[in-house]
């Protein structure tokens, strides 16, 4: 197992992204912030709190997305030295 100083910088900070990203998506789905968008307003029919939901949802998957994205290229450029 590599130690913390065998990783490179940018691939250490993409990793703790990772692991930040679902404890941030928890925090964006607790009362206090569901509460500011759970008003009787709609958006071309949509209630406000189901449009926050799946676009936090969406942005989410975006973001491990590309994150996973850059991992697998950083891991493929690492592994043809």
């Amino acid at each position: 197992m590599s130690q913390p100083e065998d990783i490179p910088r940018a691939r250490k900070r993409r990793y703790d992204g990772a692991v930040i990203l679902p404890i941030f998506a928890a925090m964006l789905i607790l009362p206090p912030f569901v509460g500011l968008f759970a008003v009787p307003v709609t958006v071309f029919g949509i209630p406000l709190i189901v449009l926050w939901l799946f676009g936090q949802w969406l942005v989410l998957i975006a973001i491990a997305r590309r994150l996973a994205h850059l991992d697998r290229k950083s891991t493929r450029l690492n592994s043809s030295h």
